[in-house]
């Protein structure tokens, strides 16, 4: 099964920036404007919500505080969930345009799942 993977790896400066990039391409899409189930993703107040909590611990966790990074580890876990479902849920619903504009942004990457071929090793004796 084919998907769509967000770029999550990377170090917080990274990340946020491409939680920059993804948001407003996602609330441009066709999909957000008309048929989105804000009952199982959220609206968008919701999601920049997710956003700007974020943000903020990230800025808190600069410091060095211990608990401030562990707020943060904890706040960029939720936003990546979150990004995930998202991401799965346009795969199976999404237009070929809105797609398009997702993997134009740069930061979702179209990912092919193959699948192993195992075969039986033979023995020697």
């Amino acid at each position: 099964m084919d998907e769509y993977v967000f770029k999550s790896t990377g170090p917080d400066p990274i990340y946020m920036a491409n939680v920059n990039i993804f948001f407003p391409v996602l609330f441009n899409l066709e999909l957000f404007k008309n048929g989105w189930p804000e009952d199982k993703f959220g609206s968008q107040s919701v999601l920049q919500n997710d956003v700007d909590w974020y943000r903020q611990m990230y800025e808190s966790g600069r410091t060095g505080n211990r608990p401030h990074i562990a707020a943060r580890k904890s706040a960029r876990e939720h936003l990546s969930e979150r990004i995930r479902k998202i991401l799965r849920y346009a795969t199976l619903m999404a237009n070929e345009n809105d797609v398009k504009a997702l993997l134009n942004s740069g930061v979702v990457i179209y990912k092919t799942r193959k699948r192993a071929h195992r075969t039986a090793k033979q023995v020697q004796s």
